[in-house]
């Protein structure tokens, strides 16, 4: 698959890009080069989320069509509860986090790719204190991709909800031994999640592309199913599993 990577510059997207480029080809949305070696190629725009036409374009120029696209935008802090934090605060993380997947979706949903895939977190399920903007942004970061799928005929919306800190990433507070999830855990459940899709797209003749991966990754659970009964919108992966 070729695979369009939506914060290929963030942790979690360098990460994950490293570990899904070992199948797949994966282009990776930045706001400016990077400065070393990495393993998607990269599309600069740099004010892609005002402005999506420029990854339309960028791909145009690289004579690029996607197969799916993965969304690893945002991220978290920890400080003072939402309400005390004020207008600005919660308007840069809004910003920073919902407006970005917003326009993710929204161009996969232009490119009609096969599958559109978001990440979560614990904090889109849980009130957590001192996270709360994430916490009420990751909600309705879920709720815009049951949205966009119960609207979207040719796009798979899909979610990988992430129940605990991802290891190796320094800015997580693992005091008292809190468990982790490795991220070739998170790029195998992610793979899992769009391998079902090119699976659903060569059976309705929409879409074949070469490359698939061991589907085993992936963990589903409670959530929304789609529009043919058997698989669900929303897929949680916890530590250990």
């Amino acid at each position: 698959m070729r695979i369009l990577l939506f914060g290929a510059s963030g942790w979690i997207g360098t990460h994950l890009s490293a570990h899904l480029g070992a199948e797949h080809e994966i282009i990776g949305v930045v706001r400016s080069l990077p400065e070393g070696p990495v393993a998607y190629t990269p599309l600069v725009c740099p004010d892609w989320v005002d402005h999506p036409e420029t990854v339309k374009a960028g791909l145009a120029d690289l004579g690029a069509e996607v197969d799916a696209a993965v969304a690893a935008i945002g991220g978290w802090s920890v400080g003072d509860p939402v309400l005390a934090r004020g207008l600005t605060a919660f308007d840069a993380v809004y910003a920073s986090h919902l407006r970005g997947h917003f326009t993710a979706a929204g161009i996969s949903a232009d490119l009609g790719v096969g599958t559109h895939l978001a990440l979560n977190g614990v904090a889109s399920i849980e009130a957590l204190s001192g996270s709360g903007a994430i916490s009420v942004f990751g909600a309705a970061q879920s709720m815009l991709i049951r949205v966009a799928d119960a609207e979207t005929a040719d796009v798979r919306f899909r979610e990988l909800t992430i129940l605990a800190p991802v290891s190796g990433d320094d800015r997580n507070d693992l005091t008292g031994g809190v468990e982790t999830i490795d991220i070739a855990e998170v790029s195998a459940a992610a793979a899992a999640i769009l391998e079902r899709g090119e699976i659903a797209s060569v059976e309705s003749g929409r879409r074949e592309s070469p490359g698939g991966v061991d589907s085993s990754g992936g963990e589903g659970s409670p959530g929304g199913a789609d529009s043919s009964g058997d698989e669900e919108i929303v897929t949680f992966l916890s530590p250990g599993r």
